[in-house]
């Protein structure tokens, strides 16, 4: 008897898990006649079993030629069981996935049939949030033979012109799989589920950094740095036009946004086309940079945002770099000590801080916004605060509320 077995992994808050597995049987089964416990899965608890025509997670049917198995995720922070990712050398490996299924007893199928028990691997998976909805692109740079994997979510109504988010991701995602920067975390999936669509329609640009570079480059020393564009960033703006000249944009409300090496280059790109971005959104990343170029950001919407025990240079950087743009003109509404937010907070809780934040800024007539969470709220360590960010509706509110006074155009 030939049955298909189909790993379904999604992505969760710390990165890809498989959650859940499909069998696909020759005949029609009905749902009495299979339970949770006929089935095991070596390494993992089954915690609920149905059946149904579809192969899709939560479709529950009185029959079906799928037997669905759910399975437990630890929710311990940093528990390994069922990740798809090894971090290891700084970086996140996908790991193929190996699910072996037990069916320990005969199924009785509707028409009579008996599906014998046995035991089976899974040959195929699906990758909720990813598959058939981030399709899969390369650029190729025709004048410097460079390319750079992206990934593109594009709204199903397309009618009327729609604003871009532009997500770049860490260090960790680096590659060339085009794919692990979509399964690290949600950050870049935040924008494209059904209800952050349904409130505010764009599209989501995601590109995969080269394994032999950064977003941002050091071309001066380490006593005294200088940071450019790397060729990766360029073809990321490269991308940024095409998808222009391709699509319906609306180009006075492209977004930029990114968490660790992705914030640098975020801010990298904003202060090489400073028209580009009509706000931006950075996570745990900033670089030292000349005041020459933070003045290119003096009156755009900024919000940062990092956790008070992340790793002490990034801490460092990101309280530079909102400290300079202070300086040298921008006036900051900030969360931090006794106001850090509470990074256990999620939902209605976390949008009342955002709002909270929000209103402070506004009373001070502030351009840009910095929030600190309160140490050891950001498990399983703090330099994790994006999972906080980007699942934080008021947040992406925000990022929405701004619009450029002229639409962007790019250079010729």
């Amino acid at each position: 008897m030939k049955v298909r077995v189909i790993s379904i992994a999604e992505t969760l808050e710390e990165g890809q898990k498989v959650t859940a597995v499909a069998l696909k049987y020759p005949e029609q089964i009905a749902a009495g006649s299979v339970s949770g416990e006929m089935f095991s899965v070596p390494g993992r608890s089954i915690t609920r079993c149905y059946v149904n025509d579809s192969g899709g997670k939560g479709d529950v049917q009185n029959r079906g030629s799928y037997v669905m198995l759910e399975l437990a995720v630890d929710p311990v922070p940093g528990s390994p069981v069922g990740s798809t990712l090894l971090y290891a050398n700084q970086s996140n490996h996908r790991l193929p996935i190996c699910l072996s299924v037990v069916q320990k007893r005969n199924i009785s199928a509707l028409g009579g049939m008996q599906l014998p028990a046995g035991s089976f691997v899974n040959t195929e998976e699906c990758n909720l949030e990813v598959d058939g909805i981030f399709g899969a692109h390369t650029y190729q740079n025709m004048h410097h033979g460079t390319t750079l994997d992206y990934r593109l979510f594009e709204p199903k109504d397309r009618q009327e012109a729609l604003p871009l988010v532009v997500f770049l991701h860490g260090a960790g995602e680096r590659g060339d799989n085009n794919i692990t920067q979509l399964l690290a975390n949600r950050s870049a999936l935040e924008w494209a589920t059904p209800a952050a669509q349904a409130a505010h329609p764009c599209y989501v640009l995601a590109p995969q950094c080269p394994l032999d570079t950064s977003w941002a480059v050091n071309v001066g020393t380490k006593e005294e740095p200088v940071y450019e564009a790397s060729y990766a960033l360029k073809n990321v703006l490269n991308v940024i036009h095409e998808l222009i000249e391709l699509h319906n944009i609306d180009t006075s409300r492209i977004y930029g946004t990114g968490l660790s090496m992705g914030s640098m280059g975020t801010f990298m790109l904003a202060m090489d086309e400073p028209t580009l971005y009509a706000a931006l959104l950075t996570v745990c990343g900033a670089r030292t940079y000349q005041d020459k170029q933070v003045k290119k950001l003096l009156n755009k919407p900024i919000w940062g945002f990092i956790a008070a025990d992340d790793m002490p240079p990034l801490v460092e950087g990101m309280r530079r770099t909102f400290k300079q743009l202070e300086e040298l003109g921008s006036v900051a509404a900030k969360q931090v000590g006794d106001e850090a937010w509470n990074g256990f907070l999620r939902g209605e809780k976390a949008d009342t801080a955002a709002i909270r934040q929000l209103a402070k800024a506004e009373a001070l007539g502030a351009d840009i916004l910095y929030t600190e969470y309160i140490p050891g709220t950001i498990l399983p360590n703090g330099h994790l605060s994006w999972m906080q960010v980007y699942s934080t509706n008021a947040v992406r509110e925000w990022v929405f509320s701004q619009k450029n006074k002229a639409p962007y155009r790019p250079a010729k």
